[in-house]
């Protein structure tokens, strides 16, 4: 009887009261963190529109801030989950500049080395995070800019009322945004600590909000909700993954258990998406977290149904006016300490008594940032009379000094040090100073000079001057001759210009002395090396690069032609011409493997000067060792294939791969390799399998390679070659 009595009193309790079934039903939506966990709330999105259960708000913390307000600025789930699905995650959680909006030189500068520390004033300086979220401010800036601008920045305004979750480090409270720049709001909820800086609003110090309430259940409250569906995608299981996401993501759960007992509480439907077999970082697998979102939610209809008792929900979407473009009436930069105004307003087509636009703001932001000199590009609007406004450019200037450490072991050189010491944006001009030291081989010292504009024109320029040596060996047909050295001074001043995304040009003079001081006795193929040679002569270079990686590529290509012209006139102590030609391609067949065709073709003109002769072989000519062909031409074709095995620690960055490769070249005169009566006679070919993958200290490659095998040729015989490698290529020289 008791049983019966309680049974017929929670039934009840869980029914609306009879005079609220005649009115429409409000629904609130509570969407928690979780990084790429969040990415569930996109399934859940899809299946409330499906079944036809709009909502009247929503709030978000994280992750589910940034799908929330995306949602709230009127994108469909459809939309949201093509965002998701075609992000390049690592490139909107990086700090880098994309591969082609820089000067070629500083592009492979920022990535040369494994380490870098910043200083000012020669006081080491630490980041309040390792990434600035930039990029993740430019993708907001493009979806949300013009929504927030005709909504006049108040977050009820918009096609659904919304609310974001972030903690103010400097006074520890908790922030509820409801007005303001939507996508500053939600760049500060997701701001993890210590993975991602805070974003510096009005003096707060912004952070993700999960530090205190990771569900956000009770801001929803004063949109008056009757039903509260609150979204969870937290695991239950251990987290497996081992990035600083993953790590700090994981405390964040652990430390708002409290408060997720209160926000349960306060609702109604509670969807928990099975999270479990995912990790915090697991962005590339937004497809399998978004299906989890649904299938979660598909199982919470029963329940949401029974909660809205037959009652129609609210719809609230709201249709948004445009506003009337506003005329700028000045533009200012503010936090600009060191950098000049004058290398900065160039960069700009936003000026005052034009009209504002934000895709054109959006490309000025993107400009500055891509000038390196900035850690994080923003923008401020004060409206004036007549809704006209002025736009504040908010900088926050970079560390300008740096130390950057570089290290590399390969089975040919051995281990090699790198220590890079500089001073960037040189009385605010953006030229950097740096002095680098190689230790290994090459042994070189280098200081050089590097900027981003050539007086008032946009040319990206070098100035270089060195001091090294090198190591090599020299092989003929019959095998090894000797091991010699050349020692080299001069220097390289040049000029570079970005055609398009992904392209240069380089055009400058070369002028250095090469010194060969050869082994005694002689051998016989030295006996025409003169001492020392001058090369001194314009030089040119176009290269193209649309590698997401240069040290690991999976998808894109590379070409690269360098020219050098030595003249007597220049006083050089040889003339010739020195043509090089080199072209790369990353084919992504399927999502395991990848097709790698190559090709490398050089020329010299009269005859070249012995340390500009081609020196192939080793990881460029599998199966042969390293610099065993040393010639005036070269004709390498090159064919490879990458099987992926599986990944290290599960992630996305981090691949193994089972490599493929074949080869074949000629280093004769070409009239005299196609004349050839015996081709196979001046044809050179080599196979060869082995492993690659990425790790946080660079790529790591073993290869095993034979060459020339079953060759008919008397005094030859087949090559193996074994070349292992760890780490980035940071050398100026090789």
């Amino acid at each position: 009887m008791t049983g019966v009595l309680l049974l017929a009193v929670s039934t009840a309790v869980a029914q609306p009261p009879p005079d609220s079934l005649s009115r429409p039903v409000r629904v609130g939506l509570a969407l928690s963190g979780g990084a790429a966990l969040g990415l569930a709330h996109i399934g859940v999105l899809r299946v409330l529109e499906r079944e036809g259960i709009p909502v009247v708000g929503i709030s978000g913390n994280s992750m589910g801030s940034m799908v929330g307000g995306v949602c709230a600025a009127g994108y469909s789930p459809a939309e949201i989950e093509s965002i998701a699905v075609n992000a390049d995650w690592g490139t909107l959680f990086s700090s880098g500049v994309p591969f082609g909006a820089q000067y070629l030189p500083e592009r492979q500068q920022a990535q040369r080395y494994v380490f870098q520390l910043r200083h000012r004033n020669f006081v080491p300086y630490l980041p309040g995070g390792l990434v600035p979220l930039q990029n993740v401010e430019f993708l907001l800036m493009r979806l949300l800019s013009d929504v927030e601008y005709n909504t006049y920045y108040d977050f009820d305004s918009l096609p659904i009322p919304y609310r974001a979750i972030a903690v103010d480090l400097v006074s520890g409270d908790k922030v509820v945004f409801r007005s303001g720049r939507l996508e500053q709001a939600i760049r500060a909820s997701i701001a993890i600590p210590g993975v991602f800086v805070p974003e510096d609003l009005g003096g707060q110090e912004l952070v993700d909000g999960g530090v205190q309430q990771y569900l956000p259940v009770a801001p929803l409250l004063d949109m008056k909700p009757d039903v509260i569906i609150a979204v969870l995608t937290m695991k239950h299981n251990a987290e497996t993954g081992i990035s600083l996401i993953d790590i700090a993501s994981r405390s964040m759960d652990v430390v708002g258990m409290e408060d997720m007992v209160r926000q349960k509480a306060l609702a109604d439907v509670l969807i928990q998406p099975n999270v479990d077999p995912f990790t915090h970082s697991d962005f590339a697998r937004a497809k399998e977290l978004i299906a989890a979102g649904e299938a979660a939610a598909e199982a919470a209809l029963p329940e949401i149904r029974a909660r809205l008792a037959g009652r129609t929900p609210v719809a609230v979407r709201r249709t948004v006016t445009v506003r009337p473009y506003s005329v700028v009436r000045s533009v200012r930069f503010e936090g600009r300490h060191v950098t000049r105004s004058s290398t900065l307003r160039p960069e700009l087509r936003t000026r005052p008594g034009s009209y504002l636009k934000f895709p054109v703001l959006r490309d000025d932001l993107m400009r500055l940032f891509r000038t390196g000199l900035f850690d994080d590009v923003n923008y401020r609007l004060n409206f004036g009379p007549a809704d006209s406004v002025d736009v504040v450019i908010e900088l926050q200037e970079k560390a300008y000094g740096f130390y950057s450490l570089g290290i590399r072991f390969d089975s040919d050189d051995n281990v090699a040090l790198g220590l890079e010491v500089g001073q960037g944006n040189l009385g605010g001009s953006g030229a950097s100073l740096r002095a680098a030291l190689d230790l290994g081989n090459p042994r070189e010292l280098r200081l050089g000079l590097t900027g981003t504009r050539l007086f008032r024109f946009p040319f990206g320029y070098r100035l270089d001057g060195f001091w090294g040596s090198i190591d090599r060996t020299y092989f003929d047909s019959t095998g090894r001759h000797a091991s010699y050295r050349t020692a080299y001074r001069g220097g390289i001043a040049e000029a570079g210009y970005i055609i398009g995304r992904n392209a240069f040009f380089d055009f400058g003079v070369a002028a250095y002395d090469a010194a060969y001081p050869l082994p005694h006795p002689a051998r016989p193929v030295f006996e025409s090396v003169p001492g020392h040679e001058w090369i001194v002569g314009p030089m040119f270079r176009l290269e193209s690069n649309s590698f997401q990686d240069i040290d690991f590529p999976t998808r894109g290509a590379g070409s690269r032609l360098d020219v050098l012209f030595s003249s007597r006139a220049m006083k050089a102590t040889r003339e010739f011409l020195k043509i090089d030609y080199a072209w790369d391609q990353v084919v992504p067949v399927s999502s395991r493997l990848l097709l790698r065709p190559g090709l490398a073709f050089g020329v010299c003109l009269n005859e070249p000067a012995w340390v500009e002769q081609f020196h192939t072989g080793g990881d460029d000519m599998v199966g042969f060792a390293k610099g065993e062909f040393t010639s005036p031409q070269r004709a390498v074709l090159r064919l490879g294939a990458d099987v992926m095995l599986f990944r290290l620690f599960n992630q996305a960055n981090y691949p193994v791969y089972l490599q493929f490769f074949s080869n074949a070249g000629t280093f004769e005169p070409l009239n005299q390799a196609l004349n050839a009566t015996d081709p196979v006679s001046v044809l050179h070919w080599g196979a060869g399998t082995g492993l690659r993958t990425n790790t946080p200290l660079g790529p790591v490659q073993l290869i095993f390679g034979v060459g020339d095998f079953g060759k008919p040729v008397p005094g030859s015989g087949a090559r193996v070659n074994v070349f292992l490698s760890v780490g980035r290529e940071f050398r100026y020289t090789r």
